[in-house]
């Protein structure tokens, strides 16, 4: 930030448009898109509105970025979570206990999507959301499939099914930290709640 100005130094423009956008979807998690003023995303990426308009023209054109970014970084996260764990049992439970440490942490991604839910009946954004959330959905189903193969779950579940059943679980601790239970649900709870669902995809758990 150059101190006399108040603003950000200058940079190429690739990086100006990710740096507006970081700040967009901090912003745009802490309200709701018609809440978020445009002062705030401009002093946020530390440039003048006008500046931001030469990048976004428009607020939505903005919001409508923001989620398009914030997407593929989300997948991105639990692609590495189950990539680093030691097999597909492991890596259901470790994206689950991944996402309840971001949704504690005030993470603005897992904000922002929790908050376009709510604009979904844009059909621009409810498009855009619904792409990652069913990428999301795919991803935890080819999850339960490959566990499945190797014979850690039951053969009888539907992979898709089960993964909805899962989001379902990740949308409940959104709503837990939004609306401030959180002494209704720490991460103690949250560790034996995935452990039942695991369980519950298991051959031994129906015998």
């Amino acid at each position: 930030m150059d101190s006399l100005s108040g603003r950000a130094p200058k940079q190429p423009a690739p990086q100006r448009e990710a740096t507006i956008l970081a700040g967009a979807r901090k912003v745009f998690a802490r309200s709701s898109f018609a809440q978020a003023d445009t002062s705030a995303l401009a002093a946020a990426a530390g440039v003048k509105p006008a500046a931001l308009y030469r990048y976004f023209p428009t607020k939505r054109d903005l919001y409508l970025a923001t989620l398009r970014d914030a997407g593929p970084r989300l997948l991105a996260h639990w692609r590495d979570t189950r990539a680093a764990a030691p097999d597909p049992a492991s890596a259901l439970r470790a994206i689950g206990m991944a996402y309840y440490d971001h949704a504690a942490g005030r993470s603005p991604t897992m904000r922002l999507w929790f908050q376009a839910v709510g604009e979904a009946s844009d059909p621009e954004v409810r498009a855009i959301v619904a792409e990652t959330l069913g990428a999301a959905v795919d991803e935890v189903a080819a999850t339960i499939a490959e566990a499945q193969a190797e014979g850690a779950f039951r053969p009888d579940l539907d992979p898709r099914a089960e993964a909805w059943r899962f989001m379902g679980i990740g949308l409940s601790m959104d709503l837990v930290h939004v609306l401030g239970f959180e002494s209704d649900l720490d991460r103690g709870k949250v560790e034996r709640w995935g452990d039942a669902f695991i369980e519950s995809l298991t051959k031994e758990a129906n015998p």
